[in-house]
């Protein structure tokens, strides 16, 4: 690729890449496969998380290049006066958004930060910190935006979003977002990582589970928020049970901090329904391929509309046939009876009445998985996207140099 002459300098361009997600979630691996591959020559990447957990990750999967800063950004705060209205909220933003943007602050300036990655969608904290300090903001934008009147008025103000899907594409539009400054870039799948051929992790064996050897298994993976339909498989396990009572399911994913109540829930209502001895609760699992190698069917059951899905297009990187729910993001994803199975938001009986197909028919099954893995490999390859993203990195900082805000 041709390199723009405006970012062109003898020393890497500095960029601080903010994860500021509740939890370690899709966001931070794909926060991992760009900085794998973010080209060191142009670009100097500094690192900031919220979380323990994700800077143990980041340092295990990308290793001692990038260096990473853990910066909490106060939801502990934020979440103990929300019940305060709009009391609450001036609250948060005086103990909480104020002293983490201020932070943020000194952070760039101590780093030389000459662009601003904020990887989780409009951020009060990053916005304030970019304003303060002159340095230009690009959002990795993941989902629909909070519609309120100060969002409204300060995201059209950032200098450049991406977009996870035409769906979020679409949502930020609809909040004044300029069109020239929202690109499309789908969230990237690191091929080496997911690959059909790994050796799966010691805990994530079908022994080690307690999951017989030969029989089907399905299962859905992600972290336990209620919107992502838990409960809309686990009723329709109880289906496809009556026609494949053989069949085991997993539930993969722990809850986010403060969310364990959802998941009592779900281990309740499996036991109500009967299918609590073969329905396996996972828990938090970082190795995904792992999770992925022990389904035959990936179920992805979103009940509100998906920004994306990205363990969608991780599932189809190991060859594993794939059911969504049929808006939003998998719409994207997937073609419906070629690369994967599409099912009416919310319908379990659909739900199951797709999954006992795939069991029923191994040959319809894998031609949908090999398509599936064509796919992946034409359109969501983690090199694919470094490069995009570094594309808007340049534009970005070559409209500063050309406007005369930076040197």
């Amino acid at each position: 690729m041709k390199q723009a002459s405006g970012v062109r300098s003898q020393e890497p361009v500095a960029i601080a890449l903010i994860e500021s997600s509740i939890g370690l979630s899709g966001s931070t691996m794909s926060l991992s496969a760009l900085l794998r591959r973010l080209d060191r020559d142009r670009f100097e990447p500094h690192v900031i998380v919220a979380r323990e957990e994700q800077e143990v990750y980041l340092r295990d999967v990308v290793g001692s290049g990038p260096q990473v800063a853990r910066i909490s950004p106060g939801w502990e705060t934020r979440v103990r006066v929300a019940h305060l209205g709009k009391v609450g909220v001036l609250l948060g933003l005086i103990a909480a958004t104020l002293p983490y943007a201020n932070v943020l602050r000194r952070f760039v300036t101590r780093h030389g930060v000459r662009l601003i990655h904020q990887n989780n969608g409009f951020d009060l904290g990053a916005f304030l910190a970019s304003r303060w300090t002159g340095v230009p903001l690009v959002v990795y934008q993941r989902g629909p935006e909070w519609d309120s009147p100060l969002v409204r008025r300060l995201a059209p103000l950032v200098a450049r979003y991406v977009a996870n899907s035409h769906a979020t594409r679409a949502s930020l539009l609809s909040l004044g977002v300029p069109p020239a400054r929202v690109s499309v870039v789908y969230p990237p799948v690191d091929l080496e990582m997911f690959d059909v051929d790994r050796a799966p992790a010691p805990g994530l064996t079908r022994g080690v589970l307690g999951i017989p050897p030969h029989v089907p298994c399905v299962g859905i993976i992600g972290q336990l928020q209620e919107w992502k339909g838990h409960k809309v498989f686990i009723r329709a396990f109880r289906q496809v049970l009556l026609a494949r009572p053989e069949a085991w399911a997993c539930v993969v994913g722990g809850p986010p901090a403060g969310g364990e109540r959802y998941e009592r829930e779900l281990r309740d209502l499996a036991r109500e329904l009967g299918v609590a001895d073969q329905m396996v609760f996972t828990g938090f699992v970082a190795d995904v391929p792992s999770a992925l190698q022990l389904l035959d069917v990936v179920v992805h059951a979103s009940v509100e509309p998906e920004p994306f899905g990205r363990v969608i297009a991780e599932a189809m990187a190991m060859r594993r046939p794939v059911i969504a729910s049929d808006e939003g993001g998998p719409r994207e994803i997937i073609e419906h009876e070629r690369t994967g199975l599409l099912f009416p938001r919310g319908d379990d009986r659909a739900l199951a009445e797709g999954i006992v197909s795939l069991l029923r028919d191994p040959a319809r099954a894998e031609r949908l998985a090999e398509a599936g893995f064509g796919e992946i490999k034409g359109r969501f390859s983690a090199i694919q996207h470094a490069r995009l993203i570094e594309s808007v990195y340049t534009d970005v900082l070559n409209l500063e140099m050309s406007e005369g805000r930076k040197p």
